[in-house]
């Protein structure tokens, strides 16, 4: 694909779908200024691998389905995000970072790191291509050749352990 095909085929898809996808996204989290956000996200992923992404069926579907993703990862991580908020506004309140806290910080993201990288060997592949590699459920069916709903099943299990695990780090290191 040409840069100038992918301009404009960047910029026809944009003009098309920011309104719906906002209005989509908007619907699920009832939060302007985060539905905001996510689609801004899609869009730079989006501009990001436009060159190298191959839609099989339309970018519409494409669209929809990294908003579903970005929102079930919000969604997920909005109670481990008010506790952290909580307890960064508390450490914004003293004058200085104290060692100590950094140390927990980076103990802490080792521990989530630690947690995903324990789930069983396929359901952390499968968990890492979905959130991180914003590979849908089909591509990532395809490529492991399982049915996407095995691949729906996995990240559906794979959250549920991540959850309580995140809780219970949480819970040990900010109380």
């Amino acid at each position: 694909m040409s840069v100038t095909h992918v301009r404009q085929l960047f910029t026809q898809l944009y003009e098309e779908n920011w309104v719906k996808l906002y209005v989509h996204v908007f619907r699920m989290l009832d939060d302007r200024d985060e539905a905001r956000d996510i689609v801004q996200e899609i869009f730079m992923n989006l501009w990001d691998r436009m060159e190298r992404l191959e839609i099989e069926h339309s970018y519409q579907a494409y669209l929809f389905r990294a908003a579903r993703n970005l929102v079930i990862n919000r969604i997920a991580s909005q109670d481990v995000g008010r506790k952290y908020e909580h307890y960064l506004e508390h450490a914004a309140s003293t004058p200085e970072i104290m060692p100590d806290e950094l140390l927990r910080e980076k103990e802490l993201a080792r521990q989530i790191d630690q947690a995903i990288e324990k789930l069983p060997r396929k359901m952390a592949l499968i968990f890492k291509k979905s959130r991180f590699e914003q590979r849908s459920y089909r591509e990532i069916a395809a490529e492991l050749e399982i049915s996407e709903q095995t691949v729906k099943k996995q990240i559906y299990n794979a959250l549920t352990v991540l959850r309580k695990k995140i809780r219970t780090i949480f819970i040990f290191f900010y109380h």
